[in-house]
């Protein structure tokens, strides 16, 4: 799962932003065109940077006469969603006023990326919640796996540059301004619990336990200061730990302990139910985040019955597989549990358990990037570290996550080792191919040496086209030999597209089909093999991030597919190695514009 590049739309100078580039739009000639489109996504990327200083700065965008920005934090107001509303429906018309017979084919193309990210922010920010620049929605605000007090620790603490006095004073302004932006949200708690959107009981306690973390973990050791504090001394400073404690604890602590306050407040309200059928027009809030995540149009529960028509399939496959090793009683789900216990394939539950699942997963990080020659024409790759989830956050985190470093930082793959057995060796390489190598470290490897696509481009994100890349990156894997002589490897491989298609099954199945909270984790572990306390943790994030874990398993066939039809068009003139680069390069697109560039490419 890629994790970190999140941004929170909603900033009080968006309208200004993009209505200073009305006067460059809509007025293109058959010659001036593509010229008027990149002026117009130009344009709409700044404007976004400026509205998100937190974007410029993992943009590296925060330099120059932009270097204000590295002292500010996003506006997570409701005024500032509202400004961002009324900018997104001018760009809308801005882009529309570009007729697309005047423009060329891959000009054409990122028309059709923006028209599609414009069109859907349209809908969403019509809505409850928030939703970011992945279009993600998530009716809840704040939960435990949002909010400022999730999100801006590691943001402010590890990916703040810190090369001067300059930047140092940056960085105490943001922290301070932490405080200012946990308000906000508390504020948005409020407002949202009057029209009767409120989380779930037990999304609630987890978020509170993990507020109550962070506040009362010592302030120099955590990861908000800690970081920072470190490349503070290296330029020889002193007295800095100081003045951040008392910024700490004089405003961070108390704005938490509001923030606390208002979910207490709400959750005498709150039920036990996950899905966001019971909210506010909650059926079709659900039908719009299945669309905004899997940029498919499918209906709900024509895309349940897809997952588990997956699902039949897969898990016949992985009979035969489980078969041949000798493991033919009970269900697959049954037998996949059993191999998750087995002896064979756990390590000890304490630190040394941990530094061997992060050993092991730096071996298959090699060993597959050797391999990476006979699939992608594009080979050279940042520098990627392995390490462990912050204690902190592991009871709310996923299983694993990819997060891109800072400007001249490596990219980081985390594990959640809370419980070291959930993470059985024999689907390690698996979940290392998808979060790293050839999955999302490479794909953001490739795409940042891909210099030609607009910054607008680099920016949008979408969670079929990342998280589908990823899972389709596990199928490469296992295309480049990785499981040859390995059935049980092979066997993880496959349960790892069982568990996406079965992740498909039970976000529909909660928000759809009206399932409860149990019956999704009993349907997760008796038919996909899953553990049932990551279960739990798996159905408490998509109960707060409704239709997101469909994306993986949509965008994956997808991509697969395009492959495909790509193989047919061409013959033998097809080369995996340029289709690869072909999709790397091209950037994160809608499942439907991916499919029509693909076309296009092999036709050419």
């Amino acid at each position: 799962m890629l994790i970190d590049r999140r941004l929170l739309l909603g900033a009080a100078a968006s309208g200004v932003a993009l209505a200073a580039a009305g006067p460059v739009l809509g007025r293109s000639s058959p010659a001036s065109g593509d010229q008027a489109l990149e002026a117009l996504l130009q344009a709409l990327a700044e404007g976004l940077m400026r509205r998100s200083p937190e974007e410029a700065t993992r943009s590296d965008f925060d330099t120059g006469v932009h270097a204000g920005l590295r002292a500010a934090l996003d506006d997570r107001s409701l005024d500032a969603r509202a400004a961002e509303h009324a900018a997104v429906r001018q760009a809308l018309a801005d882009l529309r006023a570009i007729a697309p017979a005047n423009l060329s084919g891959r000009a054409a193309l990122d028309r059709d990326v923006a028209l599609y990210v414009y069109e859907t922010l349209d809908d969403l920010l019509g809505r409850y919640g928030y939703v970011d620049i992945n279009l993600r929605p998530s009716p809840y605000v704040v939960s435990q796996m949002n909010g400022a007090y999730y999100w801006l620790p590691e943001f402010i603490g590890g990916r703040h540059p810190i090369a001067d006095a300059a930047d140092v004073d940056a960085w105490f302004a943001r922290l301070a301004s932490l405080a200012t932006v946990i308000d906000q949200e508390s504020d948005r708690i409020r407002h949202d619990a009057g029209l009767g959107v409120i989380p779930p009981d037990f999304v609630i306690a987890k978020t509170i336990a993990q507020i109550i973390g962070l506040r009362d973990r010592p302030p120099l050791e955590s990861a908000l200061i800690a970081p920072a504090l470190a490349k503070m001394a290296a330029l020889g400073r002193q007295g800095d730990g100081a003045r951040a404690e008392r910024i700490f604890r004089g405003r961070i602590a108390p704005a938490l302990d509001r923030q606390i306050a208002a979910l207490e407040a709400v959750a005498p309200r709150a039920v036990d139910i996950a899905g966001v059928w019971r909210l506010p027009d909650g059926d079709a809030y659900y039908a719009a985040a299945v669309r905004s995540n899997t940029t498919v149009a499918i209906a709900p529960g024509d895309l349940h019955q897809l997952g588990l028509e997956q699902c039949r399939a897969l898990i016949a496959q992985i009979d035969t597989l489980l078969k041949g090793q000798g493991l033919s009683q009970g269900s697959v789900g049954a037998r996949i549990g059993a191999l998750n216990k087995d002896p064979r394939f756990t390590v000890s539950n304490d630190d040394a358990g941990r530094a061997k699942l992060l050993a092991l997963a730096e071996a298959h990080i090699a060993a597959i990037t050797a391999r990476l020659p006979q699939a992608f024409g594009i080979v050279e790759m940042d520098p990627i570290v392995v390490r462990r989830v912050a204690p902190a956050i592991e009871a709310g985190a996923p299983g694993a996550f990819y997060s891109g470093g800072a400007p001249g930082q490596p990219g980081q793959y985390s594990l959640n080792l809370r419980d070291p057995a959930e993470h059985a060796t024999w689907r390690l390489a698996t979940l290392t191919h998808h979060e790293a190598v050839p999955g999302h470290h490479f794909q953001y490897s490739v795409l940042a040496r891909a210099p030609a696509l607009p910054l607008f481009r680099r920016v949008v994100r979408f969670s079929a086209y990342t998280e589908g890349y990823a899972l389709y990156a596990e199928q490469v894997a296992a295309e480049l030999g990785m499981f040859e002589g390995d059935a049980f490897g092979r066997i993880g491989e496959l349960q790892s597209q069982l568990f996406r298609a079965a992740r498909i099954v039970v976000d529909t199945g909660i928000h759809h089909e009206r399932w409860t909270r149990e019956q999704a984790i009993a349907w997760m572990v008796d038919n996909a093999g899953e553990q049932p306390l990551a279960t739990d943790r798996e159905v408490t994030r998509y109960a707060v991030y409704p239709g997101q874990a469909c994306s993986f398993k949509v965008g994956a066939t997808r991509i697969a597919a395009a492959r495909e039809a790509a193989r047919a068009t061409m013959g033998a003139r097809f080369d995996v190695r340029r289709f690869h680069d072909f999709i790397l390069t091209s950037g994160p697109m809608p499942m439907a514009v991916l499919e029509k560039a693909v076309a296009q490419w092999a036709a050419a």
